[in-house]
């Protein structure tokens, strides 16, 4: 008998951003705001979908169950640990708030990627992992619950100790010919740059 394996989405919602000056979820891209834009985008192939902020007052009207981090200091880690503490899935799928051009296909490649075994798998794209559009198991949280319940490990250092599969950008070609999935907004410079772009 199969098992099922409970998988939810767990949005990374963040904060207020120094280099932004502002909130990056209320940020309009297109007219929407980022948030629901990412919403949108993983609702089709993910349909259990969590927020994870720590100002939860201005996510009320998107009717999705909002936790905060439990653990701080650990950046996103603690987000994807909140997640796997409330919700008690087997995978998360996480999508940080500022990515507002997922498309649903490259959330369902990477949703629909064999895991076989591994803690994880990132899309590896431009040369770099994106560990903030990507599946995780309980295991990749096992493998460092100490330094998680100590609040001593950052995000890329628990990222490069994890037994992972990376997904190359091929997959992904294939639904995003340029990879827009993946455009990461940190910055009012990236923001000029973007609408220059389009």
């Amino acid at each position: 008998m199969t098992q099922h394996i409970k998988t939810i989405a767990a949005i990374l919602a963040g904060g207020a951003s120094r280099r932004m000056g502002r909130d990056k979820s209320f940020i309009e891209v297109d007219g929407v705001m980022m948030i629901e834009r990412v919403i949108g985008a993983v609702k089709p192939v993910c349909s259990d979908i969590v927020i994870i902020a720590n100002q939860p007052e201005g996510f009320h009207h998107l009717n999705l169950p909002i936790y905060p981090d439990i653990i701080t200091g650990m950046g996103p880690l603690s987000g994807l640990h909140s997640a796997f503490a409330n919700t008690g899935a087997d995978e998360i799928f996480l999508a940080a708030c500022d990515m507002p051009y997922i498309s649903p296909a490259v959330a369902e490649k990477i949703l629909a990627y064999p895991m076989n075994g591994f803690d994880a798998a990132i899309p590896f794209v431009n040369g770099l992992e994106q560990g903030l559009l990507a599946r995780y198991s309980t295991k990749a949280m096992e493998r460092f619950n100490d330094r998680i319940a100590e609040g001593s490990i950052k995000f890329d250092e628990f990222r490069k100790g994890l037994h992972k599969t990376l997904i190359g950008e091929e997959v992904f070609k294939t639904v995003d010919s340029e990879l827009r999935s993946f455009i990461n907004l940190n910055s009012p410079e990236d923001m000029e740059q973007l609408s220059r772009r389009n």
